[in-house]
């Protein structure tokens, strides 16, 4: 083998090994450059996770303060006022709470604070969820109440935002026209509509019998169906139809107080006995056991308040400007304590009573036209409109029972709230008082749609 030969093989073996080094080399950079892009994978894939956590334990947090807080009465003429309102509201509903320590609710100027609330995974691994709820204002300011969530998670915090308003009046007629603590019986034709929306016409039960509401016979509801109870249903027979939907499970809303011994001191007039005839009466009191008849072309400016227990009808034509309230019997009892309306009905409000001092302070007092716990209340006629909320202990509409009740009804015993006999209802919220008077409505929260920001 000559010089030159083997040179030329050595040579060959030194460019194949450089090769192989530049090979290694190149692979080790790949080997390099793929666990460092693995660990930032991993690093990306786990800052997602905990950022995903976190906003979920935002999400918790924000339910969790519009559960409670969604309906709560709240008071107080300066934010620091509604904050101590809200704060005693909190820890009342979280008093056995074993997730939040309420004694530990503070509130103040700034705000109300809560505590920390830690939650565990079942990897052992543990986040925690922050609240704080601020309100801009007193209640008569129509304040913002804003929910401040903040979710925490490893390295990742996230916070979300979310508004409550100040409502007025009464919770239970704010989705329906008509509700009932017990059921509700509609026959025989008998409809309830609504006079601006479809929606008005609603009616909600309270009931938790095993049918809530029952509708036969080409009965008709313009709006919704309601139950409270998730064990009671709703009957509908024979062509009853029911323009809106039907929902099971309603929350139940909070029943007002009413408070009628304030329309006392308007009282002028005793009524002892039967009225007939064309006669005109002013702020009059029917005592206990009268049971009295008032038949003819009767006028009645001012309050009616009834004792217990008493049978009052009227028939022939009734005029009444002004409107009826009732001493609460101690006992229940229909048979003994009753409103019927057997003649043509005619109603206006307190505010338009004349401008005279014995109606002095009772023309505030709109949106009401009956306060009857405890007493049935029967219409068999027509009484066009009437200007104001119609509750008793027992409604029952017949016959011809037909108009408009601008504010809505309440059914406040266990007794049915009975439409039937062709009886036709239509109920107008649109142009309701929203604070009708003898009820204890107060300013409650309300949920603000599409409010949420992060």
């Amino acid at each position: 083998m000559t010089a030159q030969r083997i040179r030329g093989r050595a040579k060959a073996k030194g460019v194949a090994f450089l090769i192989t080094i530049i090979f290694v080399a190149l692979f080790a950079s790949m080997a390099v450059a793929l666990a460092t892009t693995s660990d930032m994978n991993l690093l990306v894939s786990r800052n997602r996770l905990e950022s995903n956590q976190a906003a979920a334990l935002v999400e918790t947090g924000l339910l969790l303060a519009q559960k409670e807080l969604g309906g709560a009465k709240v008071s107080g003429a300066s934010a620091e006022a509604v904050h101590a309102s809200i704060a005693a509201h909190l820890r009342s509903v979280w008093e056995s709470s074993n997730t939040i320590d309420a004694s530990a609710i503070a509130a103040d100027s700034g705000g109300v604070v809560l505590p920390s609330i830690t939650l565990t995974r079942a990897d052992g691994r543990t986040g925690t969820i922050s609240l704080v709820i601020t309100s801009d204002g007193g209640v008569d300011d129509t304040p913002t109440i804003e929910i401040a969530s903040t979710g925490r998670f490893a390295g990742a915090v996230r916070t979300a935002y979310y508004d409550l308003g100040i409502q007025t009046g009464l919770a239970a007629f704010r989705d329906y026209g008509a509700v009932s603590k017990s059921g509700v019986v509609m026959r025989d034709r008998a409809r309830i509509g609504g006079a601006n929306t479809a929606v008005e016409g609603s009616v909600l039960s309270a009931s938790d019998d095993p049918t809530a509401i029952n509708m036969y016979d080409n009965t008709w509801l313009s709006g919704n169906a309601g139950v409270t109870s998730e064990n009671s249903s709703i009957s509908l027979a024979d062509n009853a139809s029911i323009g809106g939907e039907q929902v099971i499970g309603v929350n139940e809303p909070e029943w007002p107080e009413i408070d009628t011994s304030g329309f006392q001191q308007y009282v002028e007039e005793i009524v002892t006995g039967d009225v007939s005839g064309d006669q005109t009466l002013h702020n009059i009191r029917i005592p206990a056991g009268t049971n009295p008849t008032f038949d003819g072309n009767i006028n009645i400016y001012g309050v009616i308040y009834v004792e217990s227990p008493n049978v009052v009808t009227f028939q022939g034509n009734t005029n009444i400007v002004g409107m009826i309230v009732t001493e609460e019997p101690p006992v229940e009892n229909f048979s003994v304590n009753k409103i019927l309306f057997k003649g043509d009905l005619t109603v206006s409000g307190v505010e338009n009573l004349p401008d005279q001092d014995r109606y002095d302070g009772l023309r505030d007092q709109t949106g009401t036209f009956m306060l009857a716990p405890g007493f049935r209340a029967k219409f068999k006629n027509n009484f066009s409109t009437i200007p104001g909320v119609v509750a008793a202990g027992q409604l029952r509409f017949v016959g011809n029972a037909n108009g408009t009740v601008r504010g809505g009804l309440l059914n406040l015993s266990n007794a049915p709230l009975v439409l039937k006999d062709y009886a036709s209802l239509t109920i107008d919220k649109q142009n309701a008082d929203p604070s009708p008077a003898g009820f204890g409505s107060g300013y409650s929260l309300v949920c603000v749609t599409g409010s949420y920001k992060d």
